[in-house]
Order: structure tokens, then C-alpha cells, then sequence
């Protein structure tokens, strides 16, 4: 090496140390080009950050964001975020995955993930405006965790889910149930409905969606135990957020019933088969041959027929209490309830039927198993609250 090309790399480190990138990144790039072999370990260090900044942080070339961050990979290695504060090279791919992962790229997201070691990994995470952002780990689990799951990848999605479980101190935003979830829906796809239902559990915990209650009904209609399916279904039918994303529960309603109960399962049929009208969808073909008459379907008024049937199978065994709301919570959404027995109760807001929810309000309720989180317990909550006059 002469000493005017070592003269010149140097120039290019203190260029890069004040802010210079552009001109830092014209000698590496001039040098590299023509003698790649005489860069040392940090002209390559400098050379990645001086590429990072230019054409990595605030990219809006994709083309030219991947070809670079095929360069840093060559020029550098990652380096352990437990050790140091930061590493071109880790800091580069992520670049890559946050754009494939916003994208839903989940096949080129598998390759860029390979690329990472994620013991190397730190799991600092940061606050900004109030918010709580995941560490680089945590990041790599997640898109890892739904990358196997979406390419369909199910033995390898389960192995980095409980990897993700194992390895990781903290969870942000419950990203632990979502392992769960994934795992679960990797063993259904498996046949091994048993084992998914064994993660659903914990997802249920903590989760209660209409769509888990329908995942747990649909591995014991699987499983042939279609008793047991309708308590779960019960929940998911009951929930209010729209028809039109909870369309093939119905059917899956349908089918659970239709030895059973074939008079409901045709009125869950009618109604999946009045929703899929709406929406000009495809019908099954075991829909199709039911022959409903759309012209006799009303679908307000199945709607409200199939709510009444399982909101009477869902409190069968129990009997009506009352009590009084003695605590609202003041962020509004959940408080206590002290019933007539002088029981404690929490309940969430959302579960008051009806108008102008007051401390002092005498209320009938019934109650269901709930999860207490903060204390990692079971519990009982007061559900399907009516005010008393």
C-alpha cells in the first residue's frame, strides 16, 4: 500500500467523524473499487458507516438500499450489541427486514433473517412519546415467528416461537401471546390439535377475541369433540365486532351443529350465506346445496335469533345476580362490581348493557372465568351487566 492511498483512507475516517459522509464514502469507494485488498479492519468499519448513512438510514432507493446492504455484509461482520453500543453491519439488515417486513415480503424477509445471529442481539429497548419500542431480538423473533408461519413453514415457526419464549427476558405489547398464537396455529396446520390447543389455552388468558374462541372451537371440531366446541364458539358468536370479519365462524357453526342441532346449524348457514350475498362471494358447496332461499333470509333478524340461543346456552347453569357498581376505574373502561353476596367483582366496561354506566348503579349480572394477569392467576369477572330499576 502506498502511503498516499493510506494517507487518503485516513483523510476518509476524520471526513466521516465530521459529518462528511458523502465526500468519506468518494475515497472509500474510489479505493475499494481498485484495491479492495488493502483495507484493514477499520477502513471497512468506517467504510459500512459511511454507507450506512448515505444510502442506508434515510433510503428511499430500494434497489439501491439491497445492494448496499449486500456490500456491508461482505465488508463487515455483526458484532455483539451486548458489547458494543452499535454494528454497521446489524444495523444495515434491519433496514432490510423493517422494508420487507411493512411489504409482508416474508420469503426474502426468511433469506435477510439468516443473515442474523440473534444471540449477537441486544434487548434494550427505548420510550418515545409515552411508547415502548422492542429490541433488535425481540424485532428478529417476530419476524422470524411470523415469516415460517406465513410461508407456511410450520415445524420452523414453532421451533423460533419457543425459542423466542425460552430466550427473551421481556415481552412488549404481549408479544408472548403471539408466539403462542403462532405456535398453535403451526400445530393445527400439523394435525397435532391436541398440542395446539395446550398454547391456545395461554393465548385465552390473556387474549379474549372472538377470533381465539373460534381457533379453540375449530381444533375440537377437528378433534371430533364438537360438545366442547360449542362452549368456545358460544364466546365468538356473542362478540360484536362485525359480521362481515367473523363471516366463516358461521360456518364453522354450521358445521359443529349440523348433527346436533341441524334446525340451528341452517340458521348459522343462512346467515354465513346472507353475508357471503353481500359480499358477491364464493359459496362452499355444501352451502350451495342447502338451496337457501335468499329472498326468505333476513339477516338482521338471524343475526338476532342466533345471539339469543347462545346467550342462553352460555349462562344455562347459572342464576341472575345483582349488586351494585361500587368503582369505575378512572380511565372509564373497567371497575368493581360488590354483588348482593358481598362479592368483589371486576368488570370491563365494554360488558354494561346499556346507557349512563354509574358508580351507585344497582346491576344484574352473571359471571365467567377471567385471567388476572398482574397477579398470573385465574379469576371471575361479572359479564352481560344490565342496569336494575
Amino acid at each position: 500500500m502506498t502511503k498516499e492511498i493510506r494517507k487518503d483512507l485516513i483523510k476518509a475516517k476524520s471526513l466521516y467523524k465530521d459529518k462528511k459522509y458523502d465526500e468519506s464514502l468518494a475515497i472509500y469507494e474510489k479505493y475499494y473499487s481498485e484495491n479492495p485488498e488493502v483495507f484493514k479492519e477499520w477502513d471497512r468499519i468506517f467504510y459500512s458507516w459511511a454507507l450506512y448513512q448515505s444510502y442506508v438510514k434515510d433510503s428511499e432507493d430500494e434497489d439501491k438500499l439491497y445492494e448496499t446492504a449486500e456490500l456491508v455484509t461482505e465488508l463487515v461482520k455483526q458484532e455483539d450489541l451486548n458489547e458494543k453500543r452499535a454494528c454497521p453491519y446489524t444495523f444495515t439488515v434491519f433496514k432490510v427486514l423493517d422494508l420487507l417486513y411493512s411489504e409482508n415480503d416474508y420469503f426474502n424477509l426468511i433469506n435477510w433473517l439468516d443473515k442474523i445471529n440473534p444471540e449477537l442481539l441486544d434487548e434494550k429497548r427505548f420510550k418515545s412519546n409515552e411508547r415502548v419500542y422492542r429490541s433488535k431480538k425481540e424485532k428478529y423473533y417476530d419476524y422470524a415467528s411470523k415469516a415460517y408461519l406465513e410461508c407456511e413453514d410450520y415445524e420452523k415457526c414453532i421451533e423460533i416461537s419457543k425459542q423466542a419464549l425460552s430466550n427473551l427476558k421481556r415481552f412488549t405489547n404481549n408479544s408472548d401471546v403471539w408466539y403462542c398464537w403462532r405456535i398453535a396455529k403451526s400445530y393445527k396446520e400439523l394435525l397435532q390439535n391436541n398440542e395446539a390447543l395446550k398454547y391456545l389455552d395461554e393465548v385465552l388468558k390473556v387474549k379474549k377475541d372472538w377470533f381465539v374462541y373460534r381457533e379453540i372451537a375449530e381444533n375440537y371440531h377437528i378433534l371430533g369433540d364438537d360438545e366442547k366446541a360449542e362452549e368456545y364458539l358460544c364466546d365468538a358468536i356473542l362478540a360484536n365486532d362485525p359480521l362481515t370479519i367473523r363471516v366463516n365462524l358461521f360456518y364453522l357453526a354450521y358445521k359443529t351443529l349440523k348433527d346436533s342441532n341441524p334446525d340451528l346449524a341452517l340458521r348459522h348457514a343462512e346467515l354465513f350465506y346472507a353475508i357471503k350475498l353481500e359480499n358477491d362471494s364464493q359459496m362452499p358447496e355444501d352451502i350451495e346445496e342447502l338451496l337457501i332461499d335468499e329472498v326468505t333470509i333476513n339477516k338482521n333478524d338471524l343475526e338476532r335469533e342466533i345471539k339469543e340461543y347462545w346467550l342462553e346456552y352460555k349462562f344455562k347453569d347459572q342464576e341472575l345476580q345483582y349488586g351494585t357498581i361500587t368503582k369505575i376505574f378512572e380511565h372509564g373502561k373497567a371497575g368493581f362490581i360488590t354483588s348482593d353476596n358481598d362479592e368483589s367483582l371486576y368488570f370491563n366496561v365494554s360488558d354494561y348493557k346499556g346507557d349512563g354506566i354509574h358508580e351507585g348503579g344497582h346491576v344484574s349480572f352473571y359471571t365467567e372465568k377471567s385471567f388476572d394477569k398482574s397477579k398470573n392467576r385465574e379469576s371471575i369477572r361479572a359479564v352481560n351487566i344490565r342496569e336494575e330499576f
